[in-house]
């Protein structure tokens, strides 16, 4: 991977020219197959410490980003895989789908917060051949992506360009972490609407009297 300053004296002009929507191209030329693992968090990390004013706006340019780039991969999935060069293997789509049968929902949340290499094509992949909800989908993306994102913009923020060796040496304990907190809430959710949808005994009915009322 290339060191951040590299990457900011690559595309520093173009970035500080275009700012939030200069990485809305980045994240959504990667979540859509340019492969381009940690650019873009690492983008992130430089813009936010360079303004953190902001940050905000780097935060959702990567979310919107990300949400376009994986709907073309998940429309793509609809329709077969044939278009991308790179397929992920049999194996790598039957984990994905196995997963997303279960709880496909949260499933696209921790997903999309395993930082890279991880795959993470195989869920998008997999989320449109099984016809997911578009608006579950979606809703699960902005969840992972403002989670995964708000936190390296805060690095950024909170450690300056120094952020980068911070980000290198942490990044899997914070998307454990993260993962970690989705599914305890997710499993707790769950466990509060199973206990609160428990069918109560019917009352026992009155016994039915035969023959004519008294008087």
């Amino acid at each position: 991977m290339k060191s951040l300053q590299n990457l900011a004296g690559n595309l520093e002009h173009t970035l500080l020219l275009y700012g939030g929507w200069g990485l809305v191209g980045i994240a959504m030329l990667d979540s859509a197959g340019l492969s381009m693992p940690g650019v873009k968090d690492l983008l992130l990390i430089y813009l936010s410490s360079q303004d953190p004013g902001r940050a905000w706006i780097y935060v959702l340019g990567c979310v919107l980003g990300t949400v376009i780039g994986s709907f073309i991969i998940y429309a793509i999935g609809r329709t077969g895989a044939r278009l991308l060069k790179r397929k992920p293997s049999d194996r790598e789509m039957g984990r994905a789908k196995k997963w997303l049968v279960k709880n496909d929902f949260l499933t696209v949340v921790v997903a999309s917060l395993l930082p890279p290499p991880l795959p993470f094509k195989p869920f998008l992949l997999g989320s449109g051949a099984l016809r997911i909800s578009p608006l579950r989908f979606a809703a699960a993306l902005v969840i992972g992506g403002s989670l995964r994102f708000g936190a390296e913009a805060w690095i950024g923020v909170r450690y300056g360009v120094g952020g980068e060796t911070f980000l290198k040496h942490n990044i899997i304990w914070f998307s454990l972490a993260f993962v970690a907190v989705v599914v305890v809430t997710a499993w707790i959710y769950r466990w509060y609407q199973g206990s609160g949808t428990k069918e109560k005994p019917a009352p026992p009915s009155a016994p039915l009297t035969s023959g004519r009322p008294k008087n």
